[in-house]
């Protein structure tokens, strides 16, 4: 029974990282979204490190360096749907494949200011979240716990800056009155991630067919990943751009420490390797796109151990997940 709970705790702990470490996850934005804003993030962590651009293709001519230059006051309200499903196994028992809960987000941005250098200051807010359709095998417990984590997100707001590149500059959060330590936390590792939610557009000017890479650093949980999305971009007409992206993430095995663990255990990521792929459709004019889409597939590896013990558990997690996001 000791064991069982052990393993029990284990699978939690490897779900919630499974969805941390998603490039789509904790209703942050996609780095698909090119000039999408980090809801409920504030500046990024000391030791996060900025992305770096890499011009691959510049496309054919015409070329026109691509910038933000949204309006001022313009307010723009964005649903975002995120499916996931997941499987994770423990000591070689797979348990029944989890069909988690469709959750869906609704934020609004609002542009304020906008700089003589082209800096873009924005608000944002979380203005209403919950789970619908289908709950699958969701435990009720489990259900509850999910809606109300969503649900306390609601009244999450701040002002931000990014340059009309894309680029992050710092910002500031207020949390809603009376807000638990379950979403400090929330924010917490939000705020640690900014800087490769922001996906920058390159600094030279591209045409259609153009492609470019953002690679970034990032830390999920205590576990550091290597991020890379590549953009093409399919189409630019008339001030808006179409574009594809591929997305890639990966991490080196390493030692995990987080609160989540129970007492006396010792978790090491053998393993983890995610790929995606998407669309997005933004004008320049606008902070957010109007639409973009994306689908992730990622696998992970862990072992365990609890002190004074040489037995070694092995957790295994497949991971699919589908995220769509409208704005008008």
């Amino acid at each position: 029974m000791k064991k069982t709970l052990f393993i029990t705790s284990l699978c939690l702990a490897s779900a919630g990282w499974a969805i941390e470490l998603s490039p789509a996850s904790l209703s942050a934005e996609t780095p698909l979204v090119v000039q999408q804003p980090a809801p409920g993030l504030s500046a990024p962590a000391p030791n996060s490190k900025t992305p770096q651009v890499e011009l691959l293709n510049p496309g054919v001519e015409p070329r026109q360096q691509l910038r933000l230059k949204p309006a001022i006051d313009v307010k723009e309200t964005t649903v975002m749907t995120v499916k996931m499903d997941m499987d994770i196994s423990a000591s070689g028992q797979s348990s029944a494949a989890a069909k988690i809960p469709v959750s869906v987000m609704t934020f609004e941005t609002k542009v304020t200011k906008i700089a003589p250098n082209g800096d873009i200051y924005y608000e944002f807010a979380y203005t209403n979240a919950d789970i619908v359709g289908d709950t699958g095998n969701t435990q009720p417990a489990a259900l509850n716990a999910m809606r109300s984590a969503l649900k306390n997100m609601v009244g999450v707001k701040g002002s931000f800056i990014m340059d009309n590149r894309g680029f992050h500059k710092g910002g500031d959060i207020i949390l809603p009155e009376g807000a638990d330590n379950n979403v400090k936390q929330m924010v917490r590792q939000m705020s640690n991630s900014i800087e490769q939610l922001a996906s920058p557009l390159p600094a030279e000017a591209v045409g259609k067919g153009a492609k470019w890479r953002v690679s970034s650093s990032s830390n999920f949980s205590g576990i550091n990943v290597k991020d890379i999305a590549t953009y093409e971009l399919a189409s630019w007409q008339d001030g808006v751009a179409s574009m594809n992206v591929s997305i890639e993430q990966q991490a080196n095995p390493q030692n995990i420490s987080s609160p989540q663990l129970p007492p006396g255990t010792t978790l090491t990521l053998k393993s983890f390797a995610s790929q995606g792929r998407g669309t997005a459709t933004m004008r320049l004019d606008r902070l957010i796109p109007f639409r973009s889409t994306v689908s992730i597939s990622s696998n992970s590896e862990m072992s365990a151990k609890t002190a004074g013990s040489s037995q070694e558990s092995t957790i295994k997690t497949k991971m699919a997940m589908e995220m769509t996001l409208e704005s008008k």
